[in-house]
């Protein structure tokens, strides 16, 4: 190749060189970005007939209580609140109320109902409760949250909510109350039984029980009281009944009398031993002989089924009852009129 030719090939390749590493390699300046809204994102590319990518994840965040009013009257309270939902996606569950103690200490929970509220949305629910007159007075200060189904004494207060503390008032409860916490389940010794008296009055179908509760230990002890009944030395009990549910502060004593729903009233003539005890889940579905609080003791001779009345048959006994005035039968006139006319007539 000659000397010009080389010189113009050369300054070829060089300008083009030039043009390429300028289309390529341009630098822009970045640009400030704005934020995305995923919703009409989604809206654009459907109209743009480009295929969806699927829907956006929804955003689960705590629920929110607000509004709330406190009505309360000797055994029934009627709660009035809003719940809000921050996130996008819909809020379940049960919504709760505990009751707290001076120490934050948990003297009783309530299931107020089952909840669901959509994401970005709000709703008023109120509910009517039914509180053991013992207990209200013990509560300082009133804790709102929501859990999973049928949770409430389990769950931890913040898992799906912002608990809210409040008085008993309704009022906002003061800054640096003490944290709410649940008892420690019972312990062997913790709690006295004693002075049970269980009678019949009248002989009819009410019974009623009478026991001492004591907590010597120095916590809180919450409960339900229970009653079982057994035939001699039978493993199995013949009838169960649930006779309350309590608080009792360190030190505290407590007497009762509740009324005896037994399971089976019948049962009564054949039950010999009876064990009054103390259980943290359902009266029916627990064993008594594992209690770590329970005292036996026999029925007494005047306690029995109940009496049958005059007819001589109880409610079980079915029967079918005579009319109070017989029927006369029909006079021929009336078979007259009301049979039908023969085909010649």
């Amino acid at each position: 190749m000659r000397d010009g030719e080389w010189r113009r090939s050369l300054g070829v390749l060089l300008l083009g060189g030039a043009v390429v590493w300028g289309v390529g390699c341009k630098k822009e300046q970045p640009q400030a970005r704005a934020p995305v809204d995923a919703g009409a994102v989604a809206a654009a590319v459907a109209d743009a007939g480009v295929p969806d990518a699927g829907p956006v994840a929804k955003v689960v965040k705590p629920l929110r209580f607000s509004d709330v009013v406190l009505k309360q009257d000797r055994i029934r309270l009627d709660v009035t609140y809003t719940l809000t939902n921050p996130g996008t996606a819909q809020g379940r569950g049960d919504a709760c109320l505990a009751l707290l103690d001076e120490k934050g200490v948990v003297v009783h929970v309530l299931r107020m109902g089952n909840i669901a509220v959509k994401g970005g949305t709000d709703d008023v629910f109120v509910d009517d409760l039914y509180v053991p007159e013992s207990i209200w007075p013990q509560a300082r200060t009133v804790l709102l949250y929501t859990a999973a189904d049928r949770l409430c004494e389990h769950d931890d207060f913040g898992v799906t909510s912002e608990p809210l503390r409040l008085l008993p008032t309704g009022q906002p409860a003061p800054a640096g109350a003490p944290v709410p916490t649940r008892p420690k389940p019972l312990a062997a010794g913790e709690l006295q039984l004693s002075d049970v008296r269980l009678a019949q009055p009248g002989g009819g179908t009410l019974y009623e029980l009478t026991y001492t509760l004591k907590n010597v230990s120095a916590r809180r002890i919450n409960g339900s009281s229970c009653l079982q009944g057994y035939e001699g030395d039978a493993d199995d009990f013949l009838l169960h009944a649930s006779l309350g549910v309590f608080s009792l502060a360190p030190g505290a004593q407590e007497t009762r009398t509740e009324e005896v729903d037994a399971s089976d009233a019948k049962a009564w003539d054949r039950v010999s031993t009876l064990n009054l005890f103390v259980s943290e889940q359902l009266c029916f579905a627990a064993d008594s002989k594992q209690s770590p609080s329970r005292l036996e003791f026999k029925k007494p001779d005047d306690v029995h089924s109940p009496d049958e009345d005059a007819t001589g048959m109880d409610s079980s006994d079915a029967y079918e009852a005579e009319p109070a005035f017989p029927q006369e039968p029909p006079s021929s006139d009336e078979e007259d009129e009301e049979s039908p006319e023969s085909p010649g007539n």
